[in-house]
């Protein structure tokens, strides 16, 4: 049949589907299925668009697939989306999705994100007829607003984008009108806020499997995953890094994806002309920056400064950064710590084993840190990292005053006597 050589095309061009075949029971789902012109959209409930042509999407409910592929059944909707998912979704957006909420910690990745979005649906971030921006207060003040924008046409034809931030739980009820009244148009809507409970009813809305809708949370980065998207920011610029410059840079940038960006882009223009990036650069360039915030905190409590220490915590938190990464920078410089530590033990001098460390202590900590070992013993060391793992865990469970609990352990560790 013509319109099934057409469903084919359409399944072949929007989820990457190769040489699609309809298994046995799909002739029995014809009569769930609509091949309409794009005049007559308002029969379509769930649809896939290509040029003139939308199609409806068989209920989720079936027990059995009507598409196969390499010989495994595939549904053509959306599912809740996993961590490692969500790189190739950005990529390539299911077209089916209408809604998609970023959320998280990591206000800079939520924008980030965002943005990497919006730019595949609008060019022209300035266009007023395909883009409008909402706000969470002018959508709860008028709950119509949302459904309106919705479904308003851009003039001179395109698609138009909805971006909504700054918002709050209130908006899930005009958002769970809208997902069951979805406008028989193109429209995406674009939700960017903060970190969001497991029981936000905003965030549950979304991240339930409504394929209508999808949930990503920017959490964080750390470790690995936080080396690796340094080394591919660093790519763009075309320059290169060695381990020990990627694992300074993820310990000294801030956590906040864009204000780590404004960094590395500072770096880059700085390391101008060069193919790889040295620790001597990252030194001048980046690291006197206001991004060390984190070191100095960590030094400060390490230290016995608690007064300057109070100081970096408020305006850490002041500025969203997660406790989480607070503890886990703390984390690295304790284990660190431990290392020099029993060199020392072992019969090196404090500067000897602070001089041992790789990769090696930046200049500015290096006399800190000397005094640190020097004050702190091993036991009490090893004491203090079993609190701070135990102190991130507490903070993951719901309800935990994570801020409060991070600053008073913190607090807590400057106040450590010197080891006699």
């Amino acid at each position: 049949m013509p319109f099934l050589r057409r469903i084919k095309s359409i399944l072949d061009a929007f989820f990457g589907f190769k040489n699609t075949r309809f298994v046995p029971p799909f002739p029995k789902l014809l009569d769930q299925m609509f091949v309409v012109n794009a005049q007559n959209d308002d029969l379509c409930h769930r649809y896939i668009s290509s040029t003139c042509v939308l199609v409806k999407i068989p209920s989720p409910k079936l027990t059995k697939n009507p598409f196969q592929e390499n010989g495994k059944l595939r549904y053509a909707y959306p599912m809740k989306l996993t961590s490692s998912q969500i790189v190739s979704f950005l990529q390539s957006p299911n077209p089916a999705v209408r809604v998609m909420l970023f959320y998280g910690p990591d206000a800079g990745l939520v924008r980030e994100r965002a943005d990497q979005m919006a730019i595949k649906i609008v060019r022209d971030k300035d266009d007023p007829f395909r883009l409008a921006l909402l706000t969470g207060d002018a959508v709860t003040d008028d709950p119509a607003r949302l459904a309106d924008e919705m479904a308003a046409m851009a003039l001179g034809g395109g698609q138009r984008l909805v971006r909504l931030r700054h918002v709050k739980d209130a908006v899930a009820i005009p958002l769970g009108k809208l997902l069951a009244d979805m406008p028989a148009n193109d429209t995406i809507l674009l939700i960017e806020t903060g970190d969001l409970e497991k029981r936000s009813k905003l965030r549950a809305l979304c991240d339930s499997e409504n394929p209508l809708a999808c949930a990503i949370p920017c959490y964080v980065e750390d470790g690995a995953q936080r080396m690796r998207s340094i080394a591919d920011i660093l790519q763009k610029e075309g320059l290169k890094a060695p381990r020990d410059v990627l694992a300074l840079l993820a310990e000294s940038l801030p956590p906040d994806r864009l204000a780590m960006r404004s960094e590395l882009e500072k770096l880059a223009l700085f390391a101008r002309g060069k193919k790889e990036v040295s620790i001597g650069d990252v030194c001048e360039a980046i690291h006197d920056a206001g991004a060390a915030e984190m070191d100095d905190l960590v030094n400060a409590a390490a230290g016995g400064d608690a007064k300057r220490a109070t100081v970096l915590l408020d305006h850490l938190f002041a500025e969203q950064t997660s406790p989480v990464a607070v503890l886990r920078a703390a984390q690295r410089h304790f284990m660190r710590l431990h290392l020099a530590r029993s060199y020392m033990d072992a019969g090196a001098s404090a500067s000897t084993a602070i001089d041992k460390l790789q990769p090696k202590v930046f200049w500015k900590y290096k006399d800190t840190m000397t005094r640190q070992i020097q004050r702190w013993s091993s036991a009490q060391i090893e004491n203090f990292l079993q609190e701070l793992v135990r102190a991130e865990a507490a903070v993951k469970r719901t309800g935990t005053p994570d801020a409060a609990l991070c600053a008073q352990l913190l607090l807590r560790a400057a106040q450590v006597e010197r080891e006699r």
